[in-house]
């Protein structure tokens, strides 16, 4: 399993990938805009500071992806590092993907100064699972997220 930086040559995968995560988990109400989606990708290609965009491959095929991010928190100028996406396609699940992706990152943060790495399971696809992975790889559960799907102007009971 190889763990690298994402490139232009990735991009289609990356967001196909994307549609597949979107469609799995808790956003599937919402559309999915690629080229939205081939804009985020991009801006995570092109900055390798502030941005950390990873991919797993497995004999040459792509099979997971990260996206995250390094911050100062508001309250200091310490730095935290989050996640913004983490998913690996279905038929390479508890391979050592997702794994070295997160091991990957927080070298990527440990880099950059960061003081801890935060990662999240918004997407809601197999949250007991993930977070025992989590603690797992030595990550501590803290808080959690709460949601409210609101009403908007479009007649539409949500």
């Amino acid at each position: 399993m190889l763990i690298r930086a994402a490139k232009y040559d990735d991009i289609e995968l990356l967001i196909e990938m994307g549609e597949r995560m979107h469609k799995e988990g808790a956003y599937a109400f919402l559309p999915f805009d690629r080229e939205k989606v081939r804009r985020f990708i991009i801006s995570y290609i092109d900055d390798h500071e502030i941005q950390c965009g990873l991919v797993a491959e497995e004999g040459g095929v792509v099979v997971g992806m990260f996206a995250g991010y390094v911050t100062d928190y508001f309250f200091c100028d310490a730095k935290v590092a989050c996640d913004m996406i983490l998913y690996v396609d279905r038929e390479h699940r508890g391979s050592s993907a997702a794994t070295r992706l997160i091991r990957a990152f927080r070298d990527w943060a440990s880099e950059r100064g960061a003081r801890e790495i935060c990662l999240g399971v918004s997407t809601n696809i197999h949250p007991e699972t993930t977070g025992h992975f989590y603690e797992k790889m030595g990550l501590s559960h803290s808080g959690a997220l709460y949601k409210q799907r609101l009403e908007q102007d479009t007649g539409r009971t949500l």
